[in-house]
């Protein structure tokens, strides 16, 4: 680096009063004032919050055991090729698709009757 009269080089000794981190308040004016008091409320707001969710209470699971999809067929979505357990129940009759509005994508399609749900007793 070549140092010539233009460059002004500093020293500990200099003055660092343009460093100071505390905070000018003389100058603060009513807007900045209601800024802040907006920033109080949402960090209290944003602390009911949090206790309000700490304060949850978990429900007890409650899995029903039995249920009523034995001999139900499982569909698959002609459409999205989504599973689904459908309405309809095994019977002696032979029924390969049903056609209606798929639970999954919402669309008119046909569901093609792939696999029967037994019971394992």
């Amino acid at each position: 680096m070549n140092i010539s009269k233009k460059h002004r080089i500093y020293a500990a000794d200099d003055d660092f009063a343009a460093f100071d981190e505390s905070p000018d308040m003389s100058d603060m004016t009513e807007d900045d004032d209601a800024f802040n008091d907006q920033l109080d409320d949402i960090a209290d707001d944003i602390e009911d919050m949090k206790d309000d969710v700490n304060e949850v209470e978990e429900d007890d699971p409650s899995i029903e055991l039995e249920n009523n999809i034995d001999n139900h067929y499982i569909a698959e979505c002609e459409r999205c090729h989504g599973i689904f357990i459908s309405a309809v129940s095994e019977s002696d009759q032979v029924i390969d698709k049903v056609s209606g509005v798929c639970p999954l994508c919402d669309h008119e399609t046909d569901q093609y009757l792939k696999w029967v749900i037994k019971s394992v007793d």
